[in-house]
């Protein structure tokens, strides 16, 4: 019968919040402006005792005098209570925000009837919109034994990963041994089955064990616990049972980072179109993809160096475009925060690789080849034209044109018209460079020939000539050598006698 009552009492103080400093307790608030919540405030500490009579009482701080304040007593739901919205009265406060005093009496009759009881007092302020605040305090009434619990935090359905506070208040009214506070925590299937019955400190993994006597704060480690729904017990420990208690507040463990799942080109080339990525299938393994926020940062360490170019933020962008029309090598870092905090981060590197310059130009129409020899026609001016030279779609509008003669820059401009430089003589190199935005560049030369520089004879005629006179010399010098060897007289020897 205890424990089934410790388990009641349980279950109606999870959505509680206390304060133990300056005899003040401010409860969570569903309103939508925290600053307008109404406070509720006590003019006694935890632990009060009273054998007798006694008088309760305490404040409500607000903007507009409350519409419904209520009050209940009892060792887990409530013995008797009632509304004590009319005798409200009005005092003088030096904040900003109006006070109202409020005080209950308690009469022997109705202490003896509860009595022995580790008892609970509750406020509750009701707005006319229907939102509720609570505050609570533990009043011993009579010869009670039972200790109490008040969990301050973590507060019921709270994330909870690594180090967490665990705070409140423990007291037992009767000692034997030291005080002993046991922290311990099971796994639960759900947020409904979380604190739904008793656990035993004697078979659980103790997370933290002190020794209060009154507030307690305590820093525990969660880091070992499992993801998912657990429910945190505190226990003032009596192996008797006499003045045991239990209370009970349900975590969520989130100690896994999400994974990160992100779906993009990693190289691409200059283009207009935008370069796009997609980590939306990122998912936490246990509590899922709702409430995932997603912080994308691009930079370009080989121009601005870590100073972002791109931030992007937010729980709905689990996507992102990047400009495509810039070049270099880029870091793309994603950091995903799941529900409960825990973040993981993963860092793309990614080169937007630029398109080099084809320069494609004509003179007087005709196509120039790199390399060739063209002969200009008559004339003093002719027309260059560069434009139809190629790039990427987003570089083109930018290009420029730069034509120079014998290596020396000239014009600059995809249309222009030349005039035959003074200081050349026949014949001169004209070449052309097109450059994009990123100063690359791409280059075709031509050997020009004045149009009245006269044209050397052809190499191939040259040759002939050549070999012919070469043929014609050789010809004529063995006819030479014949006429020269027939008027020479032959030697006979008969002439000597």
């Amino acid at each position: 019968m205890v424990r089934a009552l410790l388990v009641r009492v349980s279950i109606f103080l999870v959505a509680m919040l206390f304060a133990a400093s300056l005899s003040i307790v401010s409860l969570t608030t569903v309103a939508d402006q925290p600053d307008d919540s109404p406070l509720i405030g006590f003019d006694f500490e935890n632990g009060l005792y009273s054998n007798g009579s006694v008088v309760i009482s305490g404040f409500i701080e607000d903007e507009v005098k409350p519409s419904i304040v209520h009050w209940d007593i009892g060792p887990s739901s409530s013995l008797f209570g009632g509304e004590i919205s009319s005798s409200l009265e009005e005092i003088d406060v030096s904040g900003s925000r109006a006070s109202w005093a409020w005080s209950i009496t308690l009469e022997d009759s109705e202490v003896e009837s509860i009595s022995p009881c580790t008892c609970y007092v509750w406020v509750t302020v009701q707005s006319e919109m229907g939102q509720t605040w609570m505050a609570s305090r533990v009043i011993f009434l009579g010869e009670t034994a039972k200790s109490a619990i008040i969990v301050d935090s973590p507060e019921h359905g709270e994330w909870a990963h690594g180090l967490i506070l665990a705070s409140g208040w423990s007291m037992y009214p009767m000692k034997w041994n030291p005080p002993e506070l046991r922290i311990f925590a099971e796994p639960a299937s759900s947020s409904v089955d979380a604190c739904s019955e008793e656990a035993d400190s004697d078979i659980a993994t103790h997370l933290s064990v002190v020794s209060p006597e009154g507030d307690f704060s305590e820093s525990i480690n969660v880091s070992g616990l499992s993801d998912g729904w657990h429910s945190l017990y505190f226990e003032n420990y009596d192996p008797s049972g006499v003045t045991y208690a239990q209370e009970c507040t349900v975590i969520r463990v989130n100690n896994i980072a999400p994974v990160i799942s992100i779906e993009g080109l990693e190289h691409s080339f200059e283009r207009t179109a935008d370069i796009s990525f997609d980590a939306s299938a990122s998912d936490d393994p246990v509590w899922g993809r709702e409430g995932m926020h997603f912080m994308w940062v691009l930079r370009k360490p080989s121009h601005s160096g870590q100073t972002p170019l791109q931030i992007t933020m937010g729980e709905d962008k689990g996507t992102l475009t990047i400009p495509g029309d810039s070049s270099g090598d880029f870091t793309l870092s994603l950091t995903v925060t799941d529900a409960g905090g825990v973040s993981s981060t993963t860092v793309r590197e990614i080169t937007i690789e630029n398109v080099i310059p084809t320069a494609i130009a004509s003179l007087d129409g005709t196509p120039i080849e790199d390399g060739s020899r063209m002969k200009l026609s008559p004339g003093s001016e002719w027309t260059l034209d560069a434009s139809f030279s190629e790039d990427s779609e987003n570089d083109l509008s930018g290009l420029r044109c730069v034509w120079k003669i014998d290596n020396q820059p000239v014009f600059e401009g995809c249309a222009r018209t030349l005039s035959w430089p003074s200081y050349a003589g026949d014949e001169a190199i004209l070449t052309l460079d097109v450059i994009d935005d990123d100063d690359e560049y791409g280059t075709i030369s031509v050997l020009l020939v004045h149009p009245e520089a006269s044209e050397p004879l052809p190499y191939p005629l040259l040759v002939l000539v050549v070999s012919t006179l070469f043929l014609l010399s050789a010809v004529f010098l063995r006819y030479r050598s014949g006429e020269d060897a027939a008027s020479i007289p032959k030697w006979n020897p008969e002439d000597e006698g």
